[in-house]
């Protein structure tokens, strides 16, 4: 009778071990639900761009460093007018900074592209180090200087 008593407490510890890993990581906003192509948390786009109306446009970017590529998925959806570029740019929230890798965009004003590029490795390390001193946007015929952006994390 001992054997089987220590058998369920060896069975209900495990379960009770179990289910306090799977919440403490669905707590802590870890595990499989919240992972993203990319490697890192979506990244909301919105209408962060100073001087843009919001136009309705979103989008979202999930991205990864590999060796010397800055991997990428990018979706954008809703833009006023059809896409011309896209970039990560070197600056903080609400500020402008230097282009630092140019993104392959799609086409229209609703697309989705999955991409490697090539960058320096001083700028992926910076932006490894440094993802929020980093930022995304997104260029529209209607408004040449970006109508969505999102800073990195």
């Amino acid at each position: 009778m001992e054997a089987t008593v220590s058998t369920i407490t060896r069975s209900t510890f495990k379960l009770i071990a179990v289910a306090a890993t799977v919440a403490a990581l669905t707590l802590a906003g870890g595990g499989v639900a919240n992972a993203k192509t990319g490697g890192v948390p979506a990244i909301p786009l919105n209408n962060e761009q100073a001087g843009v109306p919001d136009t309705g446009a979103s989008g979202f970017l999930s991205y990864n460093i590999t060796g010397s590529e800055f991997c990428y998925r990018l979706e954008v959806r809703h833009l006023s007018a059809p896409v011309t570029v896209g970039h990560i740019h070197v600056g903080a929230r609400n500020s402008k900074g230097a282009v630092v890798i140019p993104l392959e965009v799609g086409k229209g004003t609703d697309w989705t592209v999955s991409s490697c590029v090539a960058a320096t490795p001083m700028v992926l390390e910076e932006i490894a180090a440094n993802p929020r001193g980093y930022y995304v946007n997104v260029h529209s015929e209607n408004y040449k200087a970006g109508e969505i952006r999102g800073q990195l994390k």
